[in-house]
């Protein structure tokens, strides 16, 4: 029987094009003139966390393709 990666459990997949869609719905929203500071300073840090996990996925990616291409 095949084992389990006990990692893949506690970890939801990760799709950058999700990830990428919703910057893009919080940098519109944060464009618009009627949100309140509360709601941009959530929206911002939002954003920064959902950046912040987009490039540690495309260096993941990179690191990948490197291995591959050796």
């Amino acid at each position: 029987m095949a084992k389990k990666n006990p990692e893949a459990d506690n970890k939801e997949e990760f799709n950058i094009d999700e990830a990428l869609n919703k910057l893009e719905e919080i940098n519109n929203r944060l464009s618009e003139s009627d949100i309140s500071l509360d709601d941009s300073i959530r929206l911002y840090n939002e954003g920064t966390v959902l950046a912040t996990k987009c490039k540690e996925h495309l260096q993941g990616v990179e690191q990948t393709l490197k291995i591959v291409n050796v």
